[in-house]
C-alpha cells in the first residue's frame, strides 16, 4: 500500500513539472506546434493506412488536432456517468453532434450509440492525449486512469500525441495497468517505441 501512494505521489508530481511547462507555450507557439505535430501525423504510415480514428477534442493546453478530423471516421469520447468511465463515440458532424460534457469539454451527445468495443480494438488508431510521455513508451495522463481502460487491448498502437516541453528523458512513474504508446509524436519528432510506422 506504501508503494502505491509513493507511486501516487510520484505522478502527481510529474505532473505538476510538465503541466506547468505545458502552460509556459505561448499562443503563437502552440499554433506553430499544433499545425506541425498535425503534419507529422499525417505523415505516419499507421494514419495513412487506417479509415477510422479516435482522437481529442482540445481541453486547457493540449495540442489541437481538428485540423485531422477531416476525411478519417472520427471516433471521439464520451463520459458515461452510469459507469464512471469513458466510451468512444462515431462523430460525423461536430457542431451538431457535440455537447458541452465533463469538465465542459464538448462531447458526442449523449443520442448517438457508444462504439462497438471489438471494432475500436481492432479497426481504430487512437490518438491519445498526454500530461508527459517518456521515450520508452510511459504516458502520464491527468490521473483517473480512462484511457487506460479505453485502451484495454487495442490491436494498433497508441499514439500519444504532446509538444516537445513534455517529454520525459528519464523514465516517468507507471503501473502495470498504464497502457504504453506505441508511438509518440510532438512538434519535433515521431518517436515510434513499437516500431510499426
Amino acid at each position: 500500500m506504501a508503494g502505491i501512494r509513493q507511486l501516487d505521489k510520484d505522478k502527481a508530481e510529474a505532473r505538476q513539472i510538465f503541466s506547468a511547462r505545458r502552460k509556459m507555450l505561448s499562443e503563437s507557439e502552440r499554433r506553430e506546434f499544433d499545425a506541425a505535430i498535425c503534419e507529422n501525423i499525417r505523415n505516419l504510415t499507421t494514419f495513412q493506412s487506417t479509415e477510422n480514428i479516435a482522437a481529442f477534442i482540445r481541453f486547457g493546453a493540449e495540442v489541437d488536432l481538428s485540423p485531422l478530423f477531416r476525411g478519417k471516421r472520427l471516433f471521439l469520447p464520451r463520459f458515461d456517468a452510469l459507469s464512471g468511465v469513458y466510451e468512444m463515440v462515431a462523430v460525423e458532424d461536430l457542431k451538431r453532434d457535440l455537447l458541452p460534457g465533463k469538465y465542459g469539454i464538448p462531447e458526442p451527445s449523449p443520442s448517438l450509440p457508444a462504439a462497438d468495443t471489438g471494432f475500436l480494438a481492432s479497426q481504430v488508431l487512437f490518438l491519445v492525449p498526454a500530461v508527459a510521455c517518456d521515450r520508452l513508451g510511459c504516458r502520464l495522463g491527468r490521473g483517473g486512469g480512462y484511457y487506460d481502460r479505453l485502451l484495454a487491448g487495442v490491436k494498433i498502437p497508441p499514439v500519444a500525441v504532446i509538444y516537445s516541453c513534455q517529454i520525459s528523458e528519464t523514465p516517468l512513474p507507471g503501473a502495470e495497468h498504464d497502457t504504453p504508446m506505441g508511438m509518440i509524436v510532438t512538434e519535433r519528432e515521431v518517436i515510434d517505441i513499437a516500431g510499426n510506422n
